[in-house]
């Protein structure tokens, strides 16, 4: 969180003296030179001291930086294989070094293009350039 104003509403992330996790509270005094602040709850209950890197704006983002902190190694690996981490779309060269890997994957896909087709799914431009049915007899009705 940078620059925190008085009146904006914060959540803590941490466990913090005066505050609860997960609870709203109301900004009452800021301190730039130590990026400290102090809260106050709906009942105007202030808390200790705390962090600004400890809080994130209620209704704003939490940002990257902010959640790298609070992930173990392992979980911030496996998140670095996405391009984004609102589809978690694999990074390109990532999934192409997958399939790779897999065996006959080239049979694979020729077989399940063939098994889609018969089913009657449309796979591929070619079976979509297809002529049209003319009579009921090529379709055997």
């Amino acid at each position: 969180m940078t620059r925190p104003q008085p009146k904006q509403r914060i959540k803590v992330t941490r466990p913090t003296r005066g505050y609860e996790f997960g609870k709203t509270y109301t900004i009452v005094r800021v301190d730039n030179d130590d990026n400290t602040l102090i809260a106050a709850d709906s009942e105007g209950q202030e808390g200790s001291w705390v962090k600004w890197d400890h809080c994130v704006l209620v209704n704003g983002e939490i940002g990257w930086s902010w959640l790298k902190g609070q992930l173990s190694a392992e979980a911030l690996e496996l998140l670095s294989a996405f391009e984004n981490l609102e589809s978690l779309r694999l990074k390109d060269e990532i999934r192409d070094h997958i399939l790779l890997q897999l065996p006959g994957l080239k049979d694979r896909i020729l077989h399940s293009q063939i098994q889609m087709e018969e089913e009657g799914h449309a796979v591929s431009a070619a079976s979509s350039r297809k002529a049209p049915v003319e009579d009921e007899a090529e379709l055997g009705l």
